[in-house]
């Protein structure tokens, strides 16, 4: 095997966990900007529906802002921004352990230590095959007679 496939397989467990916060900050991101924008957006229909007193300035006022409001961007931006942020480090929190040891296996002065890490590691991904992939040990939720 060349050294740039060997270099691959070592980052392998990283880019693996990598993607895995990536894809969860894009789901959380788009989740948060659709929330929010719902959010802004049933508040200033709401005021523009009603009036303190009739007023056709007023009513132009409101109806300028819920315009405003549903044609705006910014708002949507940031707190996709916000979301992306938050399902990263969520999805990082989460996966904590094999990314620890992705990153003792790969920089360990030691090889003892980089050993153990890599066995480690697949001590973890065999765990979560057979509990994910499998499903042994998921409590399920449906009642299904015999």
């Amino acid at each position: 095997m060349s050294k740039e496939g060997k270099i691959r397989n070592e980052y392998r467990s990283l880019y693996i966990v990598g993607r895995d916060a990536h894809s969860w900050a894009k789901i959380k991101s788009d989740e948060r900007m659709k929330t929010k924008n719902a959010e802004a957006a049933a508040y200033y229909l709401d005021n523009a529906m009603t009036l303190n007193k009739p007023s056709k300035f007023h009513s132009n006022i409101k109806n300028k802002f819920l315009h405003f409001e549903l044609n705006e961007s910014i708002r949507g931006q940031i707190n996709a921004t916000r979301g992306y942020i938050g399902g990263f480090i969520s999805s990082m929190v989460s996966n904590v352990i094999p990314f620890a040891l992705g990153l003792t296996a790969l920089f360990a002065k030691n090889a003892k230590v980089a050993k153990g890490s890599a066995i480690a590691l697949g001590a973890v991904g065999l765990y979560t095959v057979i509990k994910q992939g499998f499903g042994l040990g998921n409590a399920h939720d449906l009642n299904i007679p015999n």
